[in-house]
């Protein structure tokens, strides 16, 4: 699975910006620094300065602890600038008060994967699953099998997924290279699972089968026809 953060990065910031009166900005300026504080955080938002909206929000919860709004903001912006480690840091309690936002349980997942996870990051999905009912989350638990060796769960999955799935508009991103993703059906990619599980399996006429069935669902399906190629040339590449 392709890791989505890098490698974490510092955020560094004038952190002496406001603090020109010699230490009493906390006591009798506290509601005009806040207000600095919060009109930095709006600014640097709108020009995407993730860094220093970080910077913002902290300088305010120095004041005040108790303003979760911001909180609620910091793994998000974490995430932005790739710092998994403070992602890691700050999601918990913020999913403490929102334990079914999905946002926050996406976030959640990210850090499991990064942390190599698969208990954490399975019962995560299968929370999402569960609050949402999209399939791309039950997709998502049978590649999670798949990885983990269990081939037959992973199949059962794909199976739930495929039977769900001609009424469902649901679509996923697929990789086709290390920076290319390609927007896939649901329905293309559980049938392009399913054939690449019985790749694995040796069962060549059943995978030849779900992969050109998954082209004819979505003519333009760039993995599935690489998959097809692959299956029918003998190549020594496996399906993907």
């Amino acid at each position: 699975m392709k890791n989505i953060f890098l490698a974490a990065i510092a955020v560094t910031f004038l952190f002496s910006c406001g603090n020109n009166n010699g230490g009493s900005t906390a006591t009798s300026g506290g509601k005009q620094s806040h207000t600095m504080y919060k009109k930095l955080f709006e600014k640097s938002m709108d020009i995407k300065d993730y860094s220093t909206a970080i910077v913002a929000i902290q300088m305010m919860l120095l004041e005040d602890s108790t303003i979760t709004t911001y909180q609620d903001s910091l793994p998000e912006l974490y995430a932005a600038i790739n710092n998994v480690e403070a992602v890691s840091r700050t999601i918990d309690p913020v999913l403490k008060r929102h334990p079914k936002e999905e946002k926050f349980l996406q976030i959640k997942s990210i850090v499991q994967q990064e942390h190599g996870d698969y208990e954490g990051v399975l019962a995560t999905y299968t929370t999402l699953y569960d609050i949402t009912k999209k399939l791309t989350y039950l997709y998502q638990i049978g590649t999670l099998h798949f990885q983990a060796g269990n081939l037959e769960e992973a199949s059962k999955v794909v199976d739930e997924v495929l039977a769900k799935a001609p009424d469902n508009k649901d679509s996923l991103d697929i990789f086709v290279s290390e920076q290319q993703k390609q927007k896939v059906p649901i329905m293309a990619a559980a049938l392009n699972f399913k054939g690449y599980i019985f790749a694995q399996k040796r069962n060549l006429p059943e995978a030849k089968k779900y992969f050109e069935t998954a082209i004819k669902v979505f003519p333009d399906f760039v993995m599935a026809k690489r998959n097809l190629q692959q299956l029918m040339g003998g190549g020594q590449k496996r399906p993907q």
